[in-house]
């Protein structure tokens, strides 16, 4: 449970495989073309309570030797006491993408892998989706410590083109969904191992941000409700704040259970 809420950037790219619901005016946040986020790398460290740092998250956005695919990897591990409680645990998220025509990214592949040591021995699980939009279904495998688990295909629901947390991170912040303004609202379809679902977006008003003492009054800051169970919290609560130049850089996780709110933040130097 501690581990999940320590990847709490992870999670927050799942967040936007983004439809429109409507839109208030005013400050805009900033995007930029898949191209120009291409060699980002940025890392996190995560807090809570009154301890710093038991956690770090490293996000990269790279290209790859085929033309037109991306790949996207987020890393997650525990440090110090966090990892000697957690089995020196790290959590790997990679996504691999189609740019498109239009200068959208979709999804071919994400696998997610989780690697750490119980009773003296190293485990590994790895679960990986593969994307067919063409038949319209997404097939997911399951392996234990590289040995074939499982196998199902699941039908994607008619008229929808849901991706990965990674690639719908990067469509957002290449203004394929449209621009992020204040007082706007989000409906996100987007798969997981839970299947489909979706899961509302909200920009804060200047109003509701200023009540927020965590963040600063500029830039964009941004509410979401996901599934209680990604975080272990009383209400699946977060937010997280774009700076002036769209990066994420800070970041909240409501009532993690056992722990309250739990902060991440981006290492000032990656700025």
């Amino acid at each position: 449970m501690m581990f999940r809420v320590f990847l709490f950037w992870a999670f927050v790219p799942v967040l936007f495989s983004l439809v429109p619901v409507s839109v208030g005016a005013q400050e805009t946040g900033i995007t930029k073309s898949i191209q120009q986020l291409v060699g980002e790398d940025y890392l996190y460290s995560i807090d809570f309570l009154f301890f710093s740092r038991l956690a770090e998250g490293e996000l990269r956005l790279s290209e790859t030797n085929q033309p037109n695919i991306y790949r996207a990897e987020l890393v997650g591990r525990t440090l110090g006491i966090a990892s000697w409680l957690t089995g020196n645990r790290t959590q790997t998220y990679t996504s691999v993408m189609e740019l498109r025509t239009d200068g959208s990214l979709r999804s071919v592949e994400h696998v997610a892998q989780i690697v750490k040591r119980k009773w003296g021995k190293w485990k590994n699980r790895v679960r990986r989706h593969r994307y067919d939009y063409e038949q319209g279904t997404v097939l997911e495998e399951k392996f234990k410590e590289d040995v074939f688990h499982s196998r199902k295909e699941r039908d994607i629901p008619e008229g929808q083109q849901p991706v990965d947390m990674l690639t719908a991170f990067y469509n957002l912040r290449s203004g394929v969904y449209g621009p992020l303004v204040r007082g706007a609202q989000f409906l996100i379809p987007t798969f997981s191992g839970k299947g489909f679902v979706d899961i509302e977006i909200n920009v804060l008003t200047a109003e509701q941000q200023a009540k927020q003492n965590y963040f600063p009054a500029h830039g964009l800051l941004i509410s979401a409700n996901v599934d209680p169970e990604i975080f272990e919290t009383g209400d699946g609560g977060l937010y997280f704040w774009l700076n002036a130049e769209g990066v994420p850089e800070r970041g909240i996780v409501e009532d993690v259970i056992g722990m309250g709110d739990v902060r991440g933040s981006l290492d000032m130097e990656d700025l």
